[in-house]
């Protein structure tokens, strides 16, 4: 049987951890997903506090994860069982290998003990033929048998005694062909001992990566399910907090437009509403939309909630302009929503409709003043509940907020 060379084992190692090497992520990676995530989140809940946000993202890393890590925790337990039971296998043939070459070694030295005495004894019989007949030849056999009685009797003897050497020299020939079996088994027994002792050495090896592999991806399971849970208790643990705050910033919503609703319905008693031109124009003119208006699941509560308008990713202290023609209804500090400007532009198309501007860093309008399209009203910030600098732009229709887009695209 063919020799296994080293070469073998080590070719047998790296098929069993290359795969493993190459399924580990690189940690900077998921810290880039983690933290793009962080600025989608603080872009689409305004006010999510940074480190929540950041648990919250590290517990979706967790859980998308999770699939993957549990499927490859389970691959790494069935190469484990596939590795134990071959390691098993193998020390079950050596054994039995070990165990013929122990009994052909056996079966040698009885047989090589059997043909010495069969040697022996063919060769006391032919000497006690020889003593016994006095016979050195065929004719003398014959002068003895006609010069007397006896003849008979020593015809008896050496046929007894050619009969029994020829029993023992078959047997003797016969043990020496069983012999030279034993020995041609035994060489390939031991052979075959030679190359199980190498497989077993790389059945050793492979089962202690797999073992190792093995703990491996049960620890990052473990960590993930950890992680996981440990987020889950700091997001229940901030729930009530957050829909607290969520509370109170749709009662601001409402109260401004509420106000908006009354202030436009006494504007037009006295007869001072003012029209625009009938079109608005983009506030944030060339910056690019981080987070639009509509419905989303919030992240801690799990309730559906709006975002009310549209943000635009505008850097601090950057102008921000009038969509259009109209009167400042309010403008200053308003809770979450940081330093805000409210602006009336009358009806467009049968509809009275107002635009807000906030997180600005400071205000360049006051209340009741009339402003034109383009005008700088306000330069860009992050007050409030603002996570970073940008303007959320609203729209509102008759008092409800609408998606702003349609009427400055």
């Amino acid at each position: 049987m063919k020799r296994r060379l080293p070469l073998a084992i080590t070719a047998a190692i790296l098929a069993l951890l290359l795969p493993v090497t190459s399924a580990v992520a690189d940690p900077r990676d998921d810290k880039s997903r983690v933290d793009e995530r962080v600025k989608e989140l603080k872009q689409e809940f305004e006010g999510l506090d940074d480190e929540l946000a950041r648990v919250i993202a590290e517990r979706d890393e967790a859980q998308e994860a999770l699939p993957d890590a549990e499927a490859e925790a389970k691959k790494a337990e069935d190469a484990l069982a596939d590795a134990i039971a071959k390691d098993e296998e193998l020390a079950a043939r050596l054994s039995s290998a070990e165990g013929a070459q122990d009994d052909l070694k056996t079966s040698i030295k009885e047989g090589s003990e059997a043909i010495e005495e069969q040697k022996t004894s063919a060769a006391r019989i032919g000497r006690q033929a020889y003593q016994n007949s006095g016979i050195t030849s065929d004719m003398a056999m014959l002068l003895q048998m006609a010069e007397g009685t006896s003849a008979d009797g020593g015809i008896a003897r050496v046929d007894s005694a050619v009969r029994s050497q020829q029993r023992t020299i078959e047997n003797l020939s016969e043990q020496r062909a069983i012999n030279e079996n034993n020995e041609e088994r035994l060489s390939a027994v031991t052979d075959e001992i030679s190359d199980l002792k190498d497989e077993a050495a790389e059945a050793v090896l492979a089962k202690e990566a797999a073992q190792k592999d093995a703990q491996e991806k049960a620890d990052t399971l473990s960590a993930l399910i950890d992680a996981k849970d440990k987020a889950e208790k700091t997001i229940e643990d901030n729930k009530a907090a957050t829909e607290e705050q969520l509370q109170r910033e749709q009662e601001e919503q409402d109260r401004l437009a509420k106000k908006v609703r009354e202030w436009e319905k006494e504007q037009e008693k006295k007869g001072n509403f003012v029209f625009g031109d009938g079109a608005l124009a983009n506030p944030a003119q060339g910056y690019p939309i981080t987070s639009p208006f509509g419905y989303r699941i919030h992240p801690i509560t799990k309730r559906k909630k709006l975002h009310t308008g549209t943000d635009f990713g505008v850097p601090c202290g950057t102008p921000i302009h009038a969509a259009g023609d109209g009167i400042v209804v309010s403008s200053g500090w308003n809770g979450g929503y940081g330093n805000r400007v409210v602006i009336s532009h009358g009806k467009i198309k049968g509809s009275s409709i107002a635009s807000t501007y906030n997180h600005n860093t400071k205000v360049k309008v006051h209340d009741g003043e009339k402003v034109k399209k383009g005008q700088v009203i306000a330069i860009s910030g992050t007050t409030g509940a603002s996570t970073g600098c940008h303007l959320h732009f609203e729209i509102m229709k008759k008092g409800i907020y609408v998606n702003p887009m349609p009427y400055i695209s």
